[in-house]
């Protein structure tokens, strides 16, 4: 994904963005693995309210009307800080 010079782009196709939730997922284990109290209080203050309701459909595809605009929030921003 190009860096835009106007900010954070939105992800042009499902697998991007299913792609960008998955690594949300990945920074909550790495969050709770960690040990840091401090980290998981956040992380229960500011992201779990918002990815504890995403369902997934039976055949492995998330279901985009349960995730909230922080969660695609918070997806799109992990992704586009990592490149």
């Amino acid at each position: 994904m190009e860096k835009s010079k106007y900010g954070m782009p939105p992800p042009k196709t499902r697998r991007e963005f299913e792609h960008n939730l998955f690594l949300l997922a990945e920074e909550t284990h790495r969050i709770t693995e960690s040990g840091d109290d401090d980290l998981f209080r956040n992380f229960l203050w500011a992201t779990y309210p918002h990815i504890k309701n995403i369902k997934i459909h039976p055949n492995g595809r998330l279901n985009f009307l349960t995730v909230d605009e922080q969660a695609r929030l918070q997806a799109n921003m992990k992704k586009w800080m990592n490149d």
